[in-house]
């Protein structure tokens, strides 16, 4: 029988909203009254009030693009997602150049998946000015992501490119880009590209209180790299780091279990294929290991128990062991 690694590799999408803070000195005095109020409103994140507030200026001028803007961020914030998309859309008819109404827009399209409509309005969002602003990483980082999604890896390597060259220039402290190149990188098996990028994002984030929801998952995604170079103790410690800062971590404690057990490690794989069942009873991948762990340790009551409850789980390479055991 055969195990088989299961990649899981976590893609950084960037939510980059942006707000218009500042009315047009034209404005009426009672619009802009209410204009700066719901700007408030939206900064202090009082979505109702900001709602209202945006809704009271389109009452006074109903074509007025950056209320309607500002209103849509409050929708989005809210998860409302149609009304967002209406506003973002109405910004847009009044002000058909406005870069951040775009943006916004492509946003909301891409977390509804529609991500031919997010790709047109990032693109627009790019192709209005001429300097590069330090948020174009944002949206080129988002564009990479959209045409990994549509297999145009090319195209999501430029974008990640072009993100990193916008971080680089802009001294930002940004990471998302070469985490997700790291990615790509990965699933073109170039594994040393990858390292470079994941080591990138780990170093970034070391010490920073972000580090809980990012560095864990370069750190895992580095150790897959190391493992397929068969360098399993460098992948062995980097999944030992994953797992210290997110104990949790399933897929790390599955990993480290595959790794022991290529090197002959049964006993150690056994432990952490265990934990990783702790974690979710029903991991399927984590009792297909466990089984095979105990066919190399010679005890077939357990060894069938636990390909039984992967199979019955749905992993089709335990049933494909059970049969090879004769136990189906």
């Amino acid at each position: 029988m055969i195990m088989r690694q299961r990649t899981f590799l976590i893609t950084f999408m960037v939510v980059m909203l942006l707000p218009v803070l500042w009315a047009p000195a034209a404005f009426a005095d009672q619009a802009d009254d209410l204009f700066q109020k719901g700007t408030e409103y939206l900064r202090e994140g009082n979505l109702v009030k900001a709602i209202q507030a945006f809704t009271d200026v389109l009452a006074i001028n109903s074509k007025h693009a950056d209320a309607y803007n500002n209103r849509g961020l409050a929708y989005y914030e809210q998860g409302q997602y149609a009304p967002a998309e209406a506003d973002f859309a109405n910004a847009i008819k009044y002000d058909p150049t406005d870069e951040k109404a775009n943006n916004n827009l492509a946003l909301v399209y891409y977390v509804q998946g529609q991500y031919d409509q997010a790709e047109i309005y990032y693109n627009k969002a790019l192709s209005f000015s001429a300097e590069e602003k330090p948020y174009y990483a944002d949206v080129y980082n988002n564009l990479g992501v959209i045409y990994a999604k549509k297999d145009k890896f090319q195209d999501a390597l430029t974008a990640y490119n072009n993100a990193i060259r916008v971080t680089e220039t802009k001294n930002l402290g940004y990471t998302d880009a070469y985490y997700n190149r790291g990615n790509l990188y990965y699933n073109q098996g170039k594994f040393d590209a990858a390292i470079v990028d994941y080591t990138k994002t780990i170093d970034f984030y070391e010490g920073s209180v972000d580090r809980t929801s990012y560095a864990a998952d370069a750190h895992y995604n580095r150790g897959l790299c190391y493992y397929n170079k068969k360098l399993y103790d460098q992948a062995l410690a980097d999944y030992d780091s994953a797992i210290a800062i997110r104990p949790d971590f399933k897929w790390a404690h599955y990993s480290k279990g595959y790794t022991l057990f290529m090197q002959g490690r049964y006993d150690q794989a056994l432990a952490s294929f265990q934990q990783a069942i702790s974690i979710d009873p029903n991991f399927d991948y984590a009792h297909f290991g466990l089984g095979l762990v105990y066919q190399r340790k010679g005890d077939q009551k357990n060894c069938i128990s636990s390909l039984q409850t992967s199979c019955d789980l749905g992993n089709t390479s335990a049933c494909n062991a059970l049969k090879e055991l004769g136990a189906r």
